[in-house]
């Protein structure tokens, strides 16, 4: 019990939905974080509020009385739920099995937790699996607040906090306001009846905030409580929503057929046979329990893997924008950029990425891209140097994908805009005065040092880069280098599907500045390795993962030995199971683990800790590297570079990806425990293995 306790707590699930409200939790159901949550509604700018944060269960069974709810405390666990917890499973929504103590099936109790898609409600299943009747109170327990932030101690005792009941289409509604910032939620259950109850939670506690070195403990409150009784095999729903609930059933019916084409876990039990014996060798009673697998086979394969791993991708689609992690991430323009290489190889990706691009290039400012959205009070800002050059790599790409279905008029006129912003964002980065950076002689772009932070690596500690990348940086010269390359095949194509149309003519000096990038690109290399940067004349030559960025991009002016070495030194200085290490193990600066306060982590941030997105470049980086190895062999290789992640996802162990992991053994996750770009590197993987599948004989 203590190993599942420990083995469910270390797993997160995650449902989110299309305005990127999201809910939150372990797979024992114990609050860890302060964004653990049932119900975190969002608006189009992503400004977040955890409404509903958990949720106090008790059960009768026989006049005996059990709790499957758990809670953190400074010094203990309370009450024990997580002891009465038989199995729980994570994808495609998260679904929990309880059972009294010591685990048995005549007590069998199923939750299931859905999220809706269009609105932000959460939907709780109850099922009675248990051979008798069984009988429930549910307390919800409210937040009301930023998800940012806690309520601090005695916030709720001024009774801060509205409750009525409202009758809608014969339903029974109740509503919570809290008065002091007008935030309202309502609730309504399918069956049993309500009852007002103030009641405050206090002190409950989150570990997790804890070792982040942020405030942990908060009060939470409660206005009501729900009875109801499960007959074997009855359900109840109960329903939380930012908005009033006018056709539950409707609703219920359009949330539970959200999940309907997504495949289950192969144990997860549905219902309770009625017929208490069958005949085997022996008679034998019927028993869920040893249905049930706790022999680590796999849940999810093939094909059902694959619809898995799309749906954890599509959580971070919103508001025709990318969430770049769950929970505490907005918008970031370049993870955008970077994730939608994936989102791109979705059955109808493509579309959406257009629509994300169109909605960036709206907001560029002398050539850059926002690097991050207002988000929740918190204000944008311009502090990226890649992000364009990414833009302009997925508009290519994007228009492509979309053209194979086709050339249309509206298609032609979307290359031509494509042009126009491409050539736009160029004329800014290369022939612009800027304060930031400049176009060296040698045709290099070289960032100053108050722009030394504007490249994916971009922590800062006191206000200073902890990764200072001023001077030319490998990757960012080599989507230049590249974004220079696209724009050529962008008026290429142009004048391929429309020839009676204008044609459109090269801009010659941007054929001047890739020709001098690729000329210059030989002084990064230090014999085996790319150089990370070049200050002026002085070469930097750290092992950093930012050379295996600039040797997987397309195209490159790399010889096939050089990108050999290039990836041969990267796997043995900064791979693991989980990612490539942002910096070598044996370098002075490189930090073992990610831990500790705010200042302690940012400055392990790029220093050593791993970084799961980093296995797409890394893949495609042999790929190029070693084009004769036969079909099979890549199959194999690419496997065994991210079984990790796959068999998490097969086995269910996870529900997303990590944002990152400690850099020396053992690997913990860290970080957002949900992060856009470590899903999509996996989901682009999967794809070009599927796409070496189909060129096998």
């Amino acid at each position: 019990m203590a190993n599942y306790f420990l083995e469910t707590q270390s797993h997160e699930w995650i449902l989110s939905n299309k305005s990127g409200a999201y809910a939150l939790g372990t797979g024992n159901l114990v609050p860890q974080r302060k964004y653990s949550s049932l119900l975190t509604k969002s608006d189009a700018q992503f400004k977040r509020f955890n409404l509903v944060a958990s949720l106090e269960e008790m059960v009768e069974w026989r006049s005996n009385t059990f709790f499957l709810d758990s809670n953190h405390y400074s010094n203990c666990i309370y009450p024990e739920g997580f002891l009465h917890l038989v199995k729980s499973w994570l994808r495609p929504y998260p679904v929990f099995l309880f059972s009294s103590v010591p685990h048995n099936d005549d007590v069998l109790i199923k939750k299931s937790i859905m999220m809706d898609d269009e609105s932000n409600s959460v939907l709780i299943k109850y099922q009675n699996l248990s051979m008798g009747k069984l009988k429930f109170k549910v307390r919800p327990k409210y937040a009301l607040r930023n998800h940012h932030f806690l309520n601090h101690a005695g916030a709720w005792d001024n009774h801060d906090l509205a409750f009525e009941i409202n009758q809608s289409n014969g339903y029974e509604v109740a509503k919570v306001i809290r008065l002091s910032s007008e935030l309202e939620c309502y609730a309504w259950l399918k069956t049993g009846d309500i009852h007002q109850e103030f009641l405050v939670y206090r002190n409950q506690y989150y570990p997790r905030e804890a070792t982040r070195g942020y405030p942990a403990t908060e009060d939470l409150v409660t206005a009501f409580y729900y009875n109801f009784t499960l007959q074997p095999n009855e359900s109840t729903y109960l329903i939380f929503s930012d908005s009033p609930i006018v056709q539950p059933e409707q609703l219920i019916a359009q949330i539970e057929k959200r999940y309907e084409c997504y495949p289950t876990p192969k144990d997860i039990p549905q219902e309770r046979k009625l017929e208490t014996k069958i005949m085997l060798d022996e008679e034998q009673e019927y028993s869920i329990m040893n249905s049930l697998d706790f022999d680590d086979n796999i849940m999810f394969e093939g094909e059902d893997y694959k619809k898995i791993l799309e749906l954890s991708l599509k959580d971070f689609m919103a508001n025709n924008d990318i969430i770049a992690g769950f929970p505490w991430f907005g918008a970031w323009g370049r993870d955008t950029m970077i994730v939608l290489e994936s989102i791109i190889k979705m059955p109808k990706g493509a579309e959406y990425a257009w629509e994300v691009l169109k909605k960036y290039s709206d907001q560029r400012q002398n050539g850059l891209l926002p690097n991050m959205l207002n988000e929740s009070g918190q204000t944008g800002n311009y502090d990226s140097i890649d992000a364009s050059l990414w833009f302009i790599i997925r508009l290519y790409e994007t228009l492509e994908t979309l053209n194979k279905k086709g050339a249309t008029r509206q298609k032609i006129a979307n290359w031509k805009k494509a042009i126009v912003i491409t050539e736009e964002t160029l004329e800014k980065i290369l022939f612009s005065e800027h304060e930031n950076f400049y176009i060296r002689a040698d045709g290099l772009i070289h960032l100053n040092h108050n722009f030394a932070s504007a490249t994916w690596m971009d922590a800062k500690v006191d206000g200073k880069p902890v990764t200072p990348r001023d001077g030319s940086p490998v990757e960012i010269n080599a989507l230049l280098y590249n974004a220079l390359v696209y724009y050529v095949m962008m008026i290429e194509k142009y004048n391929e599907i429309a020839p009676d149309s204008k044609f459109i003519f090269l801009n010659d000096t941007f054929i001047e500045k890739r020709e001098l990038i690729k000329a210059s690109f030989a002084k990064f290399w230090i014999g085996d390795y790319l150089a990370d940067r070049l200050y002026h004349d002085e070469v930097i030559a750290e092992y950093r993962p930012n050379a295996i960025i600039a040797a997987s991009l397309p195209f490159t002016p790399l010889s096939v030995d050089k990108l050999q070495s290039i990836y041969e030194s990267a796997h043995i200085e900064l791979f693991t199971p989980y990612g490539l290490r942002s910096l070598s193990p044996r370098h002075y600066q490189f930090q073992k683990k990610y831990i500790g306060s705010v200042k302690h982590r940012d400055s392990a941030y790029h220093q050593g800790t791993v970084w799961a997105w980093l296995f797409l470049p890394f893949v495609k980086t042999w790929l190029r590297a070693f084009p004769e190895k036969s079909i099979a062999e890549k199959i194999e290789h690419i496997s065994f570079l991210t079984n990790s992640f796959r068999n998490g996802y097969q086995k269910g162990y996870i529900a997303s990806i990590a944002e990152i992991w400690d850099g020396d053994m053992p690997h913990f996750p860290k970080g957002a425990p949900a992060q856009a770009w470590s899903v999509g590197a996996l989901y682009s993987i999967e794809q070009i293995i599927t796409e070496l599948e189909g060129e096998k004989p």
